[in-house]
């Protein structure tokens, strides 16, 4: 071998790791991830949207899901809007056109909300009622809450829980949450002000033949004001016609379920 040559082979030897480097630099790079997905996989509600932007790769992307459970759009180069339309599992598969790839998992489920009862309350107004009456009628409209402080409500949305009138199922726990539980169904609509914002919501349940209407609104006590500045709500049922033939001079007669939280899984 010449000295030409041999300078030649040198210079290759020195120049070929600092190529496979940054060769393997720029597969790495270039590996297929999603912006904010932990362990390839996502949770989404039945009736609400959501989706995945792509980074990585070489930018031309596209994607493929075969289950009919699960509507899905690239509303923009490197992104994939999802809507549900049912619940369970699907898996899509993201690719470049350089040949990566990433699976994801979508897990699709109805929205549920945990409520747990923290103080149950009666007023009864009525100017011209006896002081008898009015603490009979508060005994008597007490007996009537459906839960004991402790105890709570589960309400699954088995539709759009977004939409202005909805509904699902419900577990009442007359005791303690997640304990033995009363199957029913149940509707919410939300009454809006005067500006046409959303003012409260109207849960009405029907379980063991019975229906109950519930307005899930501020709690107005001052004791109840947190540190935080912000009041209690509470389920409030008004009582007036079911007991107003009985006490005929009552105003007013409602009950309210404090509510300690509220859980959404």
């Amino acid at each position: 071998m010449n000295q030409k040559n041999y300078s030649v082979y040198l210079l290759l030897l020195v120049l070929l790791p600092i190529f496979s480097f940054t060769s393997c630099d720029k597969d790495s790079d270039e590996r297929l991830s999603l912006h904010q997905v932990v362990n390839n996989e996502i949770e989404l509600y039945y009736g609400s949207k959501g989706g995945v932007t792509i980074i990585g790769g070489d930018g031309n992307y596209s994607f493929s899901c075969e289950s009919p459970l699960l509507k899905a759009e690239m509303t923009h180069s490197n992104y994939i809007l999802f809507e549900p339309l049912g619940v369970g599992e699907a898996r899509v598969k993201i690719s470049d056109s350089s040949g990566h790839s990433y699976i994801l998992k979508v897990k699709m489920n109805y929205k549920s909300e945990k409520i747990v009862v923290a103080k149950v309350d009666v007023t009864v107004v009525g100017d011209n009622m006896t002081v008898g009456d009015q603490k009979e009628l508060k005994e008597k409209a007490m007996a009537t809450i459906p839960v004991k402080v402790g105890g709570g409500y589960k309400f699954t949305y088995t539709e759009s829980e977004e939409k202005e009138e909805t509904k699902g199922t419900v577990l009442i726990y007359p005791e303690k949450v997640d304990g033995e539980s009363i199957m029913g169904t149940f509707e919410r609509k939300m009454v809006k002000n005067e500006s046409g914002g959303h003012s409260y919501y109207i849960y009405t349940l029907h379980y063991k033949d019975m229906d109950r209407t519930f307005v899930f609104m501020e709690y107005n006590e001052p004791a109840t004001l947190s540190s935080s500045g912000f009041r209690a709500v509470q389920f409030a049922e008004d009582l007036k016609e079911r007991f107003k033939t009985t006490y005929p001079n009552i105003d007013q007669v409602y009950t309210s379920q404090v509510i300690a939280s509220m859980v959404v899984n």
